[in-house]
């Protein structure tokens, strides 16, 4: 939890948390924190994997399918997708590639 103090994410019990630099409206509530729980398989079916390796790379080039990972944060933190639309950029980013270990294969 020292990290969340410090503005970083954390990850504890297979979630985690971000620290937002601009509050948003989440659940009509205004908020300076998501929590995302950990995907599951179903989510994926239902999102889509919003992370996409090219291995093609040297080294591999990993990029994000913008649309599937909005839907798919909107759904760890149970939140609407218009919650996800109002994160500043760099809290967008910093959620997804927090949440981006959990849809890497273990090479």
């Amino acid at each position: 939890m020292a990290d969340e103090l410090n503005g970083k994410p954390s990850q504890v019990l297979n979630s985690i948390t971000v620290k937002l630099r601009k509050n948003v409206i989440a659940n009509g509530e205004e908020t300076d924190t998501l929590i995302f729980r950990e995907p599951t398989a179903g989510d994926i079916e239902r999102y889509g994997n919003p992370v996409l390796i090219d291995m093609g790379s040297d080294p591999p080039k990993i990029s994000f399918d913008s649309k599937s990972m909005t839907q798919m944060m909107a759904s760890l933190a149970t939140v609407p997708p218009s919650t996800i639309r109002q994160l500043h950029p760099r809290d967008w980013n910093t959620a997804a590639w927090n949440l981006a270990s959990f849809f890497l294969p273990e090479l």
